[in-house]
């Protein structure tokens, strides 16, 4: 990357320059000298003795960095130390300090030690400062090109700022250079919208200079990202521009592409369709993984073709591909709108067995395909096991399915002790909970209870 001042000067030699770096300064002489000369257990209690002015100026402290770059784990060591022990406490630490140690670590390959230092720099300072502030730095540390991709990923890993993400990928951009492959799609997937996402790819990859893209084309997981951001808006109609693109760089598909286009026609409970893709892609010598299994189980779950969905499950378990939770979420969900509560119990005992829990709302179809079937104490019993998992939180469905259950088979005292369950939850009761309860004392003949009921419910509705 030319990451050389517009006016030809070097800012790092200037001493009225933000990014002014001191090799001369006394301290970071003796101090570069004392990380050198002496032996590695000695060396930092050297260093200790080192006189040094109060407060030692950052310009210093970066050039002790340039000093050392050529050892880059003792200068990253002595980053940390001047963060500790030489600078002022409680402050953002000094710009040109942070560029320089993402500088030495960058072009050493340390790429989590890079990564560390601008991810601390983002917490303090905006994408224009730091993005400058490397440039400047850059040619004096003889810097790598990608230490500019790692700021991009700081911004995404530890801010989840996509947008100052982006305006990193534009100053790369305005600079002459392209960032990596895996780091524009990483910023593609992160945009707020396909639009975005579309735009910031045709930025990066449309409207650069040739020599660029003979250099850093996109692959098939940029495409996967676009696949994925028209996917998740439901403007899988848009997917025909990626597909132009990926066959203008003749990009062919993978694993992920197939389950995200596989995925668009069983959403649409065209599974014919999404079976093409797939007898395609075990043509084209792909092996499926958990995703497109579970994407083609869940398309004929919602399809209503249970069985179609037991052969693709024996399948992915002979292929040697381990279930997910959520490959068995889909069989019990299956098993539910097809009725089979039975089947769908033994489904759930294996996923048990193999260490996994319901989501809440496949907990809802579950208890409602019991009720169905008269079987609402092994409803509440569902319930309670999976309310001995810490991480699952009972819903307002689910309580109001057993209530109604056990309202119809005319076990109030059960039903009442749900229903005040539910409002220790903070779940108040609505007008299906009044009308199984006014339905329950209607069978047994508590028309006073039943009157009382109906008075509440007008009271709640005015």
């Amino acid at each position: 990357m030319n990451a050389a001042s517009t006016s030809g000067r070097d800012p790092t030699a200037d001493p009225s320059s933000l990014y002014f770096v001191d090799a001369a300064h006394p301290y970071a002489v003796a101090a570069a000298t004392a990380l050198t000369s002496h032996r590695a257990k000695s060396k930092w209690s050297h260093l200790s003795s080192v006189p040094v002015s109060s407060p030692l100026p950052s310009s210093a402290a970066a050039a002790v960095l340039l000093l050392l770059r050529r050892r880059p784990h003792t200068a990253l060591r002595f980053h940390d130390f001047a963060l500790r022990r030489l600078l002022p406490s409680h402050s953002p630490p000094p710009l040109v300090l942070s560029a320089s140690a993402a500088h030495v670590a960058a072009a050493s390959r340390l790429r989590g030690a890079a990564l560390s230092v601008l991810a601390s720099a983002t917490r303090h300072y905006s994408p224009a400062q730091i993005f400058n502030a490397l440039a400047a730095t850059y040619r004096r540390f003889a810097s790598a090109p990608f230490v500019f991709d790692l700021l991009l990923l700081a911004y995404l890993r530890s801010r989840r700022d996509a947008l100052a993400a982006a305006s990193v990928a534009r100053r790369i951009l305005a600079a002459g250079a392209r960032p990596l492959p895996s780091t524009a799609a990483a910023l593609i997937r992160s945009l707020p919208s396909a639009a975005a996402a579309l735009d910031m790819y045709h930025q990066i990859y449309t409207h650069s200079s040739p020599q660029s893209n003979q250099l850093l084309l996109p692959t098939v997981h940029t495409f996967n990202s676009l696949l994925l951001a028209f996917y998740r808006e439901g403007k899988c109609d848009e997917f025909k521009i990626v597909l132009q693109e990926m066959s203008k760089y003749s990009c062919k598909h993978n694993v992920c592409t197939y389950s995200i286009r596989m995925a668009e026609y069983c959403d649409r409970r065209d599974v014919d369709k999404a079976q093409g893709l797939w007898d395609e892609m075990i043509r084209e010598g792909i092996q499926p993984d958990v995703t497109a299994y579970n994407t083609m189980i869940g398309g004929y779950c919602r399809a209503g073709e249970v069985g179609m969905t037991e052969e693709m499950f024996k399948n992915m378990e002979m292929g040697g591909i381990d279930p997910s939770a959520t490959t068995f979420e889909w069989l019990v969900r299956g098993h539910c709108m097809s009725g089979d509560a039975d089947t769908a119990m033994l489904v759930r005992a294996d996923m048990r067995r193999r260490g996994f829990g319901l989501a809440s709302e496949v907990v809802e179809e579950l208890l409602d395909a019991l009720c169905q079937n008269g079987r609402v104490h092994d409803g509440l019993g569902v319930l309670r096991e999976e309310m001995r998992r810490e991480e699952y939180v009972p819903t307002r469905r689910s309580y109001e399915v057993l209530i109604k259950g056990f309202c119809d088979e005319v076990e109030v005292e059960v039903a009442i002790r749900l229903q005040a369950e539910m409002a220790g939850k903070g779940y108040n009761a609505g007008s299906e909970v009044y009308h199984a309860f006014i339905h329950a004392y209607e069978k047994s003949r508590d028309y006073e209870m039943m009157e009382k009921l109906r008075k509440e419910m007008a009271a709640m509705d005015a």
